[in-house]
């Protein structure tokens, strides 16, 4: 009966020692899953698909209620700094139709956003013609909608948030580039 309570004593030392060593190392771990940014200040904005694709996003070829599916990159090395999370959704409003909730990240009528829906992570990058949807970003994996002149701010579908918004401003030659990263987290959760 003596030889029970050592080996139990010692259990409890071996499991508590355990669990000290699975909380010191769980913070040091998480840390070192930090996420890079996947837009930055500056940087550019360039097709994604079309016959532009590779090439800068200018004002001047963008049209009113038309969506442009695009991706930042790093103008040192032209490289998505995030392939999974630095698609974007630029829109050209029609004058006047902006609210003041996106006016502080858009560059005039343009607005841009994370082209990752916040539901489960599918493409939103289109706009919608029927419906609701009219006019409107749209996910066409499981039907979330989102008004690209009110901050992105879910209308219809399951999406639990709005598209993080990416503010953008035009650069000397009429190119859309990255003002600052996106306003929010990218994607689901």
């Amino acid at each position: 009966m003596t030889d029970v309570y050592p080996t139990r004593r010692t259990f409890l030392k071996l499991t508590a020692a355990a669990g000290a060593a699975s909380v010191i190392a769980g913070p040091g771990r998480a840390g070192a899953q930090t996420a890079t940014d996947p837009a930055k200040a500056s940087d550019l904005l360039l097709h994604q698909d079309g016959p532009n694709q590779g090439k800068p996003v200018k004002a001047s070829e963008l049209k009113v209620g038309t969506a442009v599916w695009a991706v930042a990159v790093d103008p040192k090395t032209k490289k998505p700094r995030d392939a999974t999370k630095g698609g974007v959704v630029l829109v050209k409003l029609a004058s006047g139709k902006i609210q003041a909730s996106s006016k502080p990240n858009a560059a005039g009528d343009i607005v841009a956003y994370s082209s990752v829906c916040t539901h489960q992570g599918c493409p939103a990058k289109e706009i919608g013609s029927i419906g609701q949807g009219t006019g409107n970003i749209i996910c066409t994996c499981h039907g979330s909608i989102y008004d690209p002149a009110d901050n992105a701010t879910v209308l219809g579908g399951p999406a639990p948030k709005r598209l993080p918004a990416l503010p953008i401003k035009l650069d000397g030659g009429g190119q859309v580039v990255a003002k600052a990263g996106f306003t929010g987290r990218i994607g689901p959760k």
